[in-house]
């Protein structure tokens, strides 16, 4: 299981922009402030004006830091505070401009508007939660593409944050690329490394399968040995069956002795468009494209119609020898939503041999629920190579 932070869509998303804070300085004024317009304590223009009950004003800030319920002007007593909206709606009209990027000019309720919304020198918070940096509003773009608490979401549909997003890579990725471990040259992805290492990597070490051989190599080595071995292959294998026999005729051998042996799976994908058009039409066969290099062979797939009865074939139209396999027909799942795949499967291991055709029956009904998306069937064929090893 992948470990961090990790995040949903409905839960962290970016927050809304925030200002550190917006104010206007007696700097900002364009013209003279009035007396009764500013705070008779800092002096500042009074946008939080608070009125006591000898109607002396103050701003909100200094009323908090008051050590006395007295008028800090005339050191009337009063019982509490009350917000002057009719002053601020006065200071709210003050001719003024932005001290922060020195352009804008308007009044005090505009100015303070344009820096909350516009400002690009306005001082704002980073959006990506977790994070509590500050830059000038027209920084933010650049700061959040490289935010440590951006949220991301990896090819693999992993989700995390910027700044774990190395660590899944190296550590957890099952899609990423990365070189094999044998160095052949080739980019596997992480989930696909122990495959390839065992059945596919050319510099994988790997053993003759001729019996008494004891060869041991490389599979480049390995191709070069078989060829210049022949005739000492021939020798080994007539006397690996005589073996066999003796034991056999001496009762040596019993059926828990031998067992198959699974190797290699290959794919071949079929796919007939416009099915149920082309059977309205009076179509009774549809055949794939040859399919070259599966098990060092070239095949063909097709789909058609003996009697009252389809059926789906597998042929092997070209290849140095027979091979034994085991044989499985997948109709694909035409979406999501659509169920599961639907598997059938060749009775026992198959030989194939050059033009002979091995096939199973499929009802019309499957072959019409599983095209029903866009009248497309895709049948996916997988091909394990089978063998047997004898105890003796």
């Amino acid at each position: 299981m992948p470990f961090g932070r990790q995040w949903t869509d409905n839960r962290d998303l970016r927050r809304e922009i925030r200002t550190t804070g917006t104010g206007i300085t007696n700097d900002e004024l364009t013209g003279d402030l009035e007396d009764e317009l500013a705070c008779s304590v800092c002096y500042t223009i009074l946008l939080t004006a608070m009125t006591m009950a000898c109607a002396h004003r103050i701003c909100e800030s200094c009323a908090d830091s008051l050590q006395t319920q007295s008028c800090p002007e005339c050191r009337a007593a009063f019982g509490s505070l009350g917000v002057d909206e009719e002053t601020r709606q006065r200071v709210g009209e003050v001719p003024a401009k932005c001290g922060q990027c020195g352009s804008f000019q308007g009044s005090v309720k505009d100015v303070l508007k344009h820096k909350e919304k516009e400002c690009l020198s306005q001082t704002v918070y980073c959006r990506w939660r977790g994070c509590g940096d500050t830059m000038a509003r027209g920084l933010l773009g650049p700061h959040e593409d490289v935010c440590d608490n951006k949220k991301v979401t990896c090819h693999c549909g992993y989700k995390t944050i910027l700044v774990e997003l190395d660590r899944h890579l190296a550590t957890e990725c099952a899609t990423l690329p990365i070189r094999c471990p044998l160095d052949c040259g080739t980019n596997v992805e992480r989930a696909k490394v122990a495959v390839h290492i065992t059945q596919e990597c050319q510099r994988k070490v790997t053993c003759c399968s001729v019996p008494g051989c004891g060869f041991v190599g490389r599979v480049p080595d390995l191709a070069e040995h078989k060829e210049g071995s022949a005739s000492r292959h021939v020798k080994l294998l007539e006397l690996y069956n005589t073996r066999l026999k003796i034991c056999l005729a001496e009762g040596k051998i019993k059926r828990s002795d031998a067992a198959l042996v699974y190797g290699r799976v290959k794919a071949i994908i079929f796919t007939v468009p416009q099915l149920k058009r082309k059977i309205t039409e009076g179509r009774t066969t549809f055949t794939s494209p040859s399919c070259k290099n599966i098990h060092d062979g070239e095949w063909k797939v097709s789909l058609q119609k003996e009697g009252y009865r389809w059926y789906l074939c597998l042929c092997l139209v070209s290849r140095a020898s027979p091979l034994h396999l085991k044989v499985m027909f997948l109709l694909q799942s035409p979406g999501p939503d659509c169920g599961e795949d639907h598997a059938i499967t060749l009775d026992g291991t198959v030989e194939a041999k050059e033009n002979w055709r091995y096939g199973a029956p499929v009802p019309f009904g499957q072959l019409e629920e599983y095209s029903a998306h866009d009248d497309r069937l895709t049948v996916k064929v997988l091909l394990q190579e089978v063998s047997a090893s004898v105890d003796m």
